[in-house]
């Protein structure tokens, strides 16, 4: 019996101390999983895991981006495992805008089969959310950089900047137009060098106010419907005619009915940024700009931002996006 009893204890002490073991690797498992913030586990091997994400930004990759990324959204970054190739692959991006971060993520996500380059167009340019929605008052001080689109509004009351009547020589009606003085000295300038070198065009709509574009709009409305209209056609206060940096214009005499295929657009089409002007809704850019190709439609933005938009092929939606509401690196006048 007594050697019994001593063989039990024996089996019980080593139980005893089996148990408290246990409990001793547990308590420190869960003290280090607390003090690591709850990151304690065991990696699955490296053939099953997604080898096409990465997550690990390195101190080098933030130093690059150090200059272009705030802090407040590198912590973004790195808080929510955002893929790193991904990130950098837009953060690179030419026309990147830091304060759009969060939007070229979420919009690659459901647009992962575009380019970077081209998320970070469609977003700058407003088009990651439906055209009229989500609009912001312009800012009416900016004089030839003053944006209006399906995006930016402007006010009843806006009246463009130092509006002066056309003279009825470069007119295609009988009807009086106002544009910015600006606008219209470039215009002359244009107009001028043109028709020495044989080419001639007048002007057939420029300056609109909001209550003129209420009838112009509904007009439209009224016999194509909404939906074709706002293809071709501004709401009011959306429209570029009423900045007075804006004119339509044909060839003349009147050759063709349309102008993209008259003499004179070739000559305009390629020598306008020489004079400060854009073709303001180009050929293959209708989803950016939100409007079918007008190539009668030109807008005043100066001489350098017109020559950039040029020899870049940008639009103005793109270009003012980055240069003027954001970064404006160029100090541009």
């Amino acid at each position: 019996m007594i050697k019994k009893r001593k063989k039990l204890n024996g089996s019980l002490n080593l139980g005893i101390i089996i148990l408290l073991l246990v409990v001793v690797c547990y308590i420190t498992i869960m003290l280090f999983d607390e003090a690591y913030g709850g990151r304690f586990y065991i990696p699955e091997v490296e053939d099953d895991m997604d080898v096409s994400k990465s997550y690990d930004f390195t101190e080098d990759d933030i130093m690059k981006i150090d200059d272009i990324v705030s802090e407040k959204n590198i912590d973004y970054l790195l808080e929510n495992n955002i893929d790193k190739t991904l990130a950098l692959g837009i953060i690179n991006e030419t026309y990147y805008i830091d304060e759009y971060l969060e939007k070229y993520l979420n919009y690659h996500v459901i647009n992962s089969n575009l380019s970077y380059k081209e998320v970070v167009a469609r977003v700058n340019s407003h088009i990651d959310v439906e055209f009229y929605t989500e609009t912001e008052k312009t800012d009416e001080s900016l004089g030839k950089f003053v944006i209006l689109n399906k995006h930016y509004y402007a006010s009843k009351d806006y009246k463009g900047e130092s509006l002066i009547v056309v003279d009825k020589e470069y007119n295609l009606y009988d009807t009086e137009f106002m544009l910015a003085e600006e606008c219209y000295q470039a215009f002359l300038k244009m107009y001028d060098d043109a028709k020495n070198e044989g080419f001639a065009f007048k002007i057939n709509s420029a300056y609109r106010s909001y209550e003129r574009q209420i009838n112009v709009y509904n007009g439209w409305v009224e016999q194509d419907g909404v939906i074709l209209a706002d293809t071709y056609s501004a709401r009011p206060g959306y429209s570029e005619h009423q900045t007075g940096y804006a004119f339509d214009i044909r060839d003349f005499p009147l050759t063709n009915d349309d102008f993209s295929k008259t003499k004179a657009f070739t000559w305009v089409s390629e020598n306008a940024y020489k004079y400060g002007f854009i073709l303001r809704f180009p050929l293959g850019k209708e989803y950016l700009t939100g409007y079918q190709y007008e190539s009668w439609h030109y807008r005043y933005v100066g001489l350098e931002a017109a020559k950039y938009i040029h020899d870049n092929d940008i639009t103005f939606e793109e270009y003012y996006e980055y240069f003027i509401r954001f970064n404006n690196p160029r100090n541009l006048t």
